[in-house]
C-alpha cells in the first residue's frame, strides 16, 4: 500500500500554469510551519519548552516560457521553530528560490518569515488546542536583475514590503488521528499583493505510529477586492521515520481555481529535538509525551491511626457514608495506615463536619494521629443532560456532579498541636447513549438511563472524587503513599 502510495505521489504528469499569475508577488506569510503541523495547515499543538524543529521542505515544478522554451522553478523552505515556554514558541522561515529556463537562471533568498504561536492549554499532550499566530514578512529577499527579467522574468523573489498576518488555530486530537484547522487574515504593504483571508483543514492518520503516518489537506486563499481572487491547495502526502528525531515527508499537491501551477511534488525532512540540557534529536513520538514527574520516595518509620467521620449532606443519598466507605477501600492495603473503625466505639461523634475542638477531643480519646472530616456540598443527578431538540435530535445523556468540602486535622505525639488542611473537590461522570434523530416525543424515558444506569454513573462519580481527593492529599502529605498521585 504504502509503494503504490509512493508511486502515486511521485507521478508527475505534463504541467501547464499561468504565467501571468507567476509574476504577481505574493504574501510571504502564506507558508509553511516550521513548529507542529503539516505542510500548509499549521497546528495550534505547541513544542513545549527547549524544544525545537527544523524543516527543509523542497518543491520543483516543470513550466514553460513563450521566449526561452521549457523550464523549471525550484522552491525550497528551511527554518526553524523553538520553544521559548510551554505555550509559546519561536518561528523563522527562510525560502530559497530557483528559476530557470532557455539556459538562463535566477536563483536567491525569498523574503524570510518571523512567526509566534500562543497554544491552550500549555501542556503535552492534551486532546485539544487553541493557538494565535502571528507571522511577519521581511522584505529582505533578492532584488536582483538577471537576463530572465529582461522577458519579464518567471516569479519575483520579494513583495518589497512588510507582509503580516494573523491566524486562529484550533487541533482536535485522537489517539488514531489529528484534525487541524486555521483560519487567518493575511495583508502586505504592496499594493499588488491583495488582502486575503486564508483557512485550511488538515488530518494526519497514525501521528503517534514509530513508523509513518498519512496526512491530507486543504487550503484556500480568497482575496475580496476589486480583483477578487480565489485560490486553492489541495495535498496528500506520508512521512517516515528514518530514524531517531528524523523524519522524511513526501507530498503530491494539486492547484485548484487560480492557483498558478496545476500540481507539483513536495519533498523534504523534519527533525526534531531538545535544545536545552543535553542537546539531542528525538523521535515525534516521545519528545512530546509529558515528562514523568519524580516519584516520591516512601519509607514510612511508624503507623499512623486515620479516623474518617462519615461526612455530612445529601444523607438520603447515603453520601458521606459511601464516600468513606470507598476512602477506607483504597487506604486498606496500605499498611503504614491503620484506619479506626469509629462504629467500635460509644460517645464519641460517627458523622458530620467536626469543628478543630471536636476532632482534638476524638484524637486524645482513642489515640488517633490523622482526622477527616467533611460535608457533601454538591450531588447533583441530571438523567436528561444531553442536547435535546423537541421532534428534532435528541442526544441521550446522564450526568452526575458530586462536590466534597474536607478538612485534614493532623496531630502531634501529645495531641496537643495540630495541622489543619482544608481543601475542595468534585467527582464527574457521564453516560452517553446513542443519537436519535427525528425522536417521535419530546422526551422519552425509555431511552435515556435506567435506575441501573443511574446508579452506575453515580458510583462512577463518587470513585472519581475519591481518587481526586487521595491525589491532593498525597501532594501534600508525606505519609499518604505516592501511588494515588495521578
Amino acid at each position: 500500500m504504502g509503494l503504490l502510495l509512493s508511486l502515486g505521489l511521485l507521478y508527475q504528469p505534463a504541467q501547464a500554469q499561468d504565467l501571468k499569475l507567476l509574476r504577481t508577488p505574493v504574501n510571504a506569510t502564506i507558508s509553511p510551519p516550521m513548529g507542529q503541523g503539516l505542510d500548509l495547515v499549521h497546528s495550534a499543538e505547541p513544542l513545549g519548552k527547549g524544544r525545537f524543529r527544523l524543516r527543509m521542505m523542497n518543491r520543483s515544478d516543470p513550466i514553460v516560457v513563450p521566449e526561452l522554451g521549457d523550464g523549471n522553478i525550484y522552491t525550497g523552505n528551511y527554518g526553524m521553530a523553538y520553544g521559548l515556554g510551554e505555550a509559546m514558541e519561536l518561528g523563522l522561515m527562510v525560502p530559497f528560490l530557483l528559476d530557470a529556463a532557455g539556459g538562463f537562471n535566477k536563483y536567491g533568498t525569498g523574503d524570510p518569515v518571523l512567526s509566534l504561536k500562543i497554544s491552550r492549554p500549555g501542556r503535552l499532550p492534551s486532546s485539544f488546542y487553541m493557538g494565535y499566530q502571528v507571522l511577519l514578512g521581511l522584505p529582505l529577499g533578492y532584488k536582483g536583475q538577471h537576463a530572465l527579467d529582461k522577458v519579464g522574468g518567471i516569479r519575483s523573489f520579494s513583495s518589497e514590503s512588510l507582509d503580516m498576518g494573523v491566524q486562529l488555530l484550533a487541533d482536535i486530537h485522537f489517539s488514531w488521528a489529528s484534525f487541524m484547522l486555521n483560519g487567518g487574515y493575511f495583508r502586505s504593504a504592496n499594493a499588488q499583493v491583495l488582502s486575503q483571508l486564508v483557512y485550511g483543514m488538515g488530518i494526519e492518520i497514525g501521528r503517534m505510529n514509530r513508523r509513518f503516518s498519512f496526512n491530507g489537506e486543504y487550503q484556500s486563499q480568497v482575496a475580496f477586492t476589486e480583483q477578487a481572487q480565489a485560490r486553492a491547495l489541495f495535498k496528500m502526502g506520508f512521512r517516515i521515520n528514518v530514524f531517531r528525531g528524523v523524519q522524511l515527508e513526501i507530498n503530491r499537491q494539486v492547484g485548484l481555481l487560480d492557483y498558478p501551477v496545476d500540481s507539483s511534488i513536495t519533498f523534504g525532512f523534519r527533525m526534531h529535538g531538545f535544545m536545552t540540557g543535553r542537546r539531542r534529536l528525538e523521535s515525534r513520538y516521545a519528545i512530546y509525551q509529558p515528562s514523568e514527574p519524580p516519584r516520591r520516595l516512601y519509607q514510612p518509620s511508624e503507623v499512623l491511626r486515620l479516623a474518617i467521620v462519615d461526612f455530612e449532606g445529601f444523607e438520603e443519598y447515603g453520601a458521606g457514608t459511601r464516600l468513606v466507605d470507598k476512602i477506607k477501600t483504597e487506604l486498606e492495603p496500605h499498611d503504614s495506615l491503620e484506619v479506626v473503625d469509629l462504629a467500635r466505639y460509644a460517645d464519641i461523634p460517627k458523622e458530620g463536619f467536626l469543628k478543630p475542638r471536636q476532632a482534638l477531643e476524638l484524637a486524645q480519646k482513642l489515640g488517633i494521629d490523622v482526622v477527616v472530616t467533611g460535608v457533601v456540598s454538591t450531588y447533583d443527578v441530571d438523567r436528561f443532560a444531553g442536547l435535546q431538540v423537541p421532534f428534532v435530535i435528541d442526544l441521550p445523556e446522564a450526568h452526575v456532579e458530586v462536590g466534597l468540602r474536607y478538612r485534614v486535622l493532623v496531630f502531634d505525639e501529645t495531641k496537643t498541636q495540630m495541622q489543619a488542611f482544608s481543601n475542595e473537590t468534585e467527582g464527574i461522570s457521564r453516560l452517553r447513549k446513542g443519537m436519535r434523530l427525528l425522536p417521535p416525543t419530546k422526551r422519552d424515558v425509555t431511552a435515556s438511563a435506567s435506575a441501573g444506569d443511574l446508579q452506575r454513573v453515580q458510583e462512577e462519580a463518587l470513585t472519581n472524587l475519591v481518587n481526586n481527593m487521595l491525589a491532593s492529599m498525597a501532594s501534600q502529605f508525606t505519609w499518604i503513599p505516592p501511588d494515588f498521585i495521578q
